[in-house]
């Protein structure tokens, strides 16, 4: 449930950014969700749980941006220029990326066998990118792909700064603050540099798009995290290797998107790398 709940969300945001701008279509569905799950995070947890010291909230202020803000500035503009199938496997690369940063800033062991994934990984982004042909490095595709890319590091930075949160925080409690705060941010700057390219109204498709969007989303991570709890890492990560595919299929089917013999491989061979990498690890 969890994994086609998020896989639907590429396709969503792509209807979605046919009428709203990229930065207003973020801002709508993280204030949508922020309502949607504050007060079943408050019911649960009660006012305790959102009680961040004064040394935390820096933390939780990058949390914000690095899960939230920047992800979904880059995803959704990235969207304007690239297909939701290729977005959705270039940003199931996080792992790489907080390999690559646990290594750089945490100083953490890493094997040869991870390393051989992350460079099979890597050689697959590129290839996915660029069609294959590195002439391609200044279209707008290309650009696109970039964006999705970056949404993919941003991940894995804040895996990296959410585990100071998660040490004392249910997670549901850093959840829904980062929805907040990256909402704000959000909504900051659509109002700031989007405020001219706001319609003066929706259709009834798109409305229901961004209710899903924030909705399903919330329904999702609670569904992620009943999984989490009832099985292993190791079987969680083999889940997670399904929702680019799922994605694809719901791409092509609801957008009729083209997905072509050489994107199939070479998305391949970046989650191929991405699973050395990730089943390489001790567990």
């Amino acid at each position: 449930m969890a994994l086609v709940v998020f896989a639907s969300g590429y396709p969503l945001i792509r209807i979605a950014l046919t009428e709203l701008p990229p930065l207003t279509v973020g801002a709508i569905r993280f204030i949508l969700a922020s309502a949607f799950i504050i007060p079943v995070v408050i019911a649960r947890y009660h006012d305790a749980a959102w009680k961040f010291s004064r040394r935390e909230l820096p933390v939780l202020i990058g949390l914000s941006m690095a899960q939230i803000f920047v992800p979904n500035v880059l995803q959704n503009i990235g969207l304007e220029y690239t297909t939701a199938s290729l977005a959705s496997v270039l940003q199931s690369t996080t792992p790489i990326f907080t390999l690559i940063l646990a290594f750089g800033l945490l100083r953490e062991g890493v094997g040869w066998r991870q390393v051989g994934g992350a460079v099979i990984a890597l050689s697959g982004i590129v290839m996915l990118s660029t069609g294959g042909n590195l002439g391609n490095l200044s279209g707008s595709q290309f650009l696109g792909n970039l964006l999705q890319i970056g949404v993919a590091a941003s991940y894995g930075v804040s895996g990296i700064v959410g585990k100071a949160l998660l040490r004392d925080h249910p997670p549901l409690v850093v959840v829904a603050s980062t929805f907040v705060g990256g909402g704000i941010m959000l909504a900051i700057c659509s109002i700031s540099f989007e405020r001219s390219s706001w319609p003066s109204g929706v259709s009834m498709t798109v409305l229901v798009v961004l209710l899903l969007l924030s909705l399903l989303y919330c329904l999702g991570l609670g569904f992620w995290y009943i999984v989490l709890q009832r099985t292993g890492v190791f079987r969680l990560y083999a889940l997670l290797f399904l929702m680019p595919v799922l994605a694809v299929i719901i791409s092509v089917v609801v957008l009729a998107e083209s997905f072509t013999l050489l994107d199939v491989i070479f998305s391949g061979v970046t989650l191929l790398g991405v699973g050395i990498t990730e089943f390489g690890k001790k567990v």
